[in-house]
């Protein structure tokens, strides 16, 4: 599960970055930008339900309370993000994109931070968690 979770923050991180350069340019590459806003749609989408079809229930049964109530939160983010970032998606329609390109890049760059800090809230809850379920997890499959 962990593995899987990193590729997914990997993933994300990457077209990240992918955004973050296109936005370097003069003028918007509608194309480019289109490929890569749509693939980091599903990228995000992707790892939201993985995390709440199976990290969320695995964990919330296998660690103590209060990391429960630390996972409790990090699941209402991020339904809170989801909503943000649809409300973003409809905004910045490739009209309007194209209209005020600066002012896109501008709130490209918060909506960036924002998943980069999702990212890490994610990385430093969840992966200790998923290491220490890890073991159980293997021994409970019979996987040595």
């Amino acid at each position: 599960m962990l593995n899987r979770l990193r590729q997914h923050h990997l993933a994300i991180s990457t077209l990240l970055i992918a955004l973050e350069e296109l936005c370097q340019d003069q003028q918007p590459d509608m194309a480019k930008l289109n490929v890569v806003r749509r693939e980091l749609t599903r990228a995000s989408r992707a790892r939201s339900a993985y995390l709440n079809a199976t990290i969320y229930p695995q964990l919330m049964h296998s660690c103590p309370p209060d990391k429960r109530m630390a996972l409790e939160k990090l699941k209402s983010e991020g339904l809170i993000m989801l909503v943000r970032s649809g409300d973003h998606i409809r905004h910045w329609t490739p009209r309007q994109i194209q209209a005020d390109w600066r002012g896109y890049c501008r709130a490209s760059a918060t909506a960036r931070a924002d998943m980069r800090a999702r990212i890490d809230r994610e990385a430093q809850l969840l992966y200790p968690l998923l290491k220490q379920h890890a073991p159980a997890h293997r021994a409970e499959s019979g996987a040595i």
